[in-house]
């Protein structure tokens, strides 16, 4: 098969949703051979294909951060047979997939803003009159981006629940963070991580809510550019009305950066932290999570993976 030219080099080859796909450097492809698409062969002509499903690889750092990683830390080998590897790389690959559109949106928004301030440079008030500038569709954009968001998070907390199962009843991470605390203390590092990260993923949850189910208690207001008093223009901004988590009005392209890169990080880090908590010794092997060296990370693709101690070293494991 001749390979798409835009793969930028194939870093992994994995089953995704029943699929195979090529995760290249610079974009990942679905794969299927002309014998799945037509198994009984009644159609000489069916070619091999390939399709994008993504244009971003390993190049980008959402896809070490999330979909190398789970390629790295989901082991049956090291998790148990009775880990459901599949189901976990699969509800990977969707978040990652929400990520990446988050990701552009934000892009996307800072491109716009960019060309408009380069065309509002030579603009002026002809007969007390101005031309506002407007980047339009805004509000649709951030109710897209927080079902995005929400989307990620829940993808987040199924893998939780393919470690924990239906203890943590519909608490959420809150129920994770309660089990946590249960079984290894206050003072443990996920504990500490997950009292830490709580009130942003609980944040998306109710912006979400806020967006979609707006009441007397809770809203999101947008805006497009506004003149203000002052003459200057103002670039569109987010406010989050909620009894909870409220969020004062800010600039909307950084909170969607800071909403987009923290998501990718605490999927990343949760991830590590599961697996951690759950990993199982192979031959007498106590095996670990570990953050690689620099050279490793470029090896592996992604920052964590496992290891044991040899000696006075470190060693990765798989």
């Amino acid at each position: 098969m001749t390979l798409p030219e835009d793969v930028g080099g194939i870093s992994d080859m994995c089953e995704i949703t029943g699929t195979l796909h090529m995760i290249g450097r610079k974009a990942i492809y679905r794969v299927q051979l002309a014998d799945q698409i037509d198994p009984q062969r009644t159609n000489i002509g069916i070619p091999n294909t390939h399709q994008k499903v993504l244009s971003i690889g390993t190049d980008a750092v959402i896809v070490r951060q999330v979909l190398m990683t789970a390629r790295r830390l989901f082991n049956n080998n090291v998790l148990g047979s009775n880990f459901d590897y599949k189901g976990a790389v699969n509800l990977s690959f969707d978040a990652l997939q929400d990520l990446a559109a988050m990701f552009l949106m934000h892009e996307e928004l800072g491109k716009k803003l960019d060309a408009i301030s380069e065309d509002m440079k030579n603009a002026a008030v002809h007969q007390r009159s101005f031309t506002v500038p407007t980047v339009g569709g805004v509000r649709a954009s951030v109710e897209s981006f927080l079902q995005k968001a929400d989307h990620a998070a829940r993808d987040l907390f199924a893998i939780v629940k393919l470690f924990y199962g239906d203890v943590l009843g519909k608490g959420m991470f809150q129920a994770l963070h309660k089990l946590i605390q249960q079984k290894f203390g206050e003072d443990d590092p996920f504990t500490k991580f997950l009292a830490q990260v709580l009130p942003f993923l609980q944040f998306v949850r109710n912006a979400r809510n806020a967006m979609e189910h707006p009441d007397v208690t809770k809203s999101v207001k947008v805006t497009d550019i506004l003149l203000l008093r002052s003459g200057e223009l103002q670039l569109p901004c987010i406010e989050v009305i909620h009894p909870e988590t409220a969020q004062p009005s800010v600039h909307l392209l950084d909170l969607m950066g800071h909403v987009a890169n923290h998501l990718a990080i605490i999927f990343e880090a949760m991830m590590a932290y599961l697996c951690g908590c759950n990993v199982q010794p192979i031959a007498g092997l106590p095996l670990g999570v570990i953050e690689y060296t620099e050279d490793q990370q470029k090896a592996f693709k992604c920052r964590y993976g496992y290891g044991t101690r040899i000696g006075d070293q470190i060693v990765p494991f798989g």
